[in-house]
């Protein structure tokens, strides 16, 4: 006999009724584990556990799908500066709750329908086709560098999303770099090449180690974030990097995750002023 929770679980503790019935659970089975507290309803027509993650029941309540932004940090894709919850729904459907301060609705069908046991968010090519509404290039770029450095998109898929993009924001294939670690560090690789600056990614220098990037062969650019570099342990470890690489006659420049959001133009005067004062001695 199926395990409502284990296939509860399998679906990210948040389902569809209609999916649960599918997999031989009855309607009864399934008021049962209402009644006894184990699952409850979040919205007609869905099943939830209270380990479900709390964005997806906000938009199963909200009557969509988690969508954009919020789908691809599901996901664990690169969105740029969270924009608050973003809930997709179908067009034409009527009836929602009202939403909350820093909440959003993108209206679409599923271009891309998905086809995994997570029904709380639309497929990864739809939304990165709904997040290309309000990104630009260089960010969809970094966006979709972190889907293919997580190994979500296959070359096929890429094709068929490329194709899908607005001209807009649509890059070339040869634009991408799977090995890119960070979206910031994609934003500088696309800024630096646009400027016309030879740009290597995660290059590897001795007694330094892999750095993010390095400009014309000499210049390290790292892109430093709070989740990797907080704390006295790694920030001990950057200094000695960067030390390593001052006595190997490596210029170098390290910027934070909002000097790169929100004053990329400034680091980029920086890496500028750097390069323009030669190489060290």
């Amino acid at each position: 006999m199926r395990s409502l929770e284990a296939d509860l679980l399998r679906c990210g503790n948040l389902a569809r009724s209609g999916f649960l019935r599918s997999l031989g659970h009855s309607t009864r089975s399934i008021a049962r584990s209402t009644r006894t507290g184990a699952t409850f309803s979040p919205r007609r027509g869905w099943i939830a556990t209270a380990r479900a993650a709390p964005a997806a029941l906000r938009a199963v309540t909200l009557g969509g799908r988690l969508g954009g932004a919020s789908a691809l940090e599901s996901f664990g894709v690169w969105a740029g500066h969270s924009p608050g919850l973003v809930v997709a729904v179908v067009p034409g459907a009527s009836r929602l709750p009202p939403l909350l301060p820093g909440e959003s609705r993108v209206w679409a069908s599923d271009q891309f329908p998905a086809n995994g046991d997570r029904m709380f968010r639309v497929s990864l090519k739809d939304a990165i086709l709904q997040h290309a509404r309000i990104s630009n290039r260089a960010e969809i770029i970094a966006t979709l560098d972190s889907a293919l450095h997580h190994g979500l998109l296959s070359h096929f898929e890429l094709a068929e999303l490329l194709a899908a993009l607005p001209e807009r924001v649509r890059p070339n294939a040869r634009e991408l770099d799977a090995s890119s670690m960070a979206g910031t560090e994609s934003l500088m690789r696309v800024d630096l090449r646009a400027q016309g600056y030879r740009v290597d990614t995660q290059a590897s220098i001795r007694k330094v180690g892999q750095v993010d990037l390095l400009v014309d062969g000499w210049y390290i650019v790292e892109c430093d974030s709070r989740e990797f570099h907080d704390g006295d342990a790694q920030q001990t470890t950057d200094r000695r990097r960067d030390g390593e690489a001052t006595l190997a006659r490596f210029g170098s420049a390290r910027f934070t995750y909002s000097q790169v959001m929100f004053r990329r133009a400034w680091c980029l005067q920086v890496v500028a002023a750097g390069l323009a004062a030669g190489r060290p001695c």
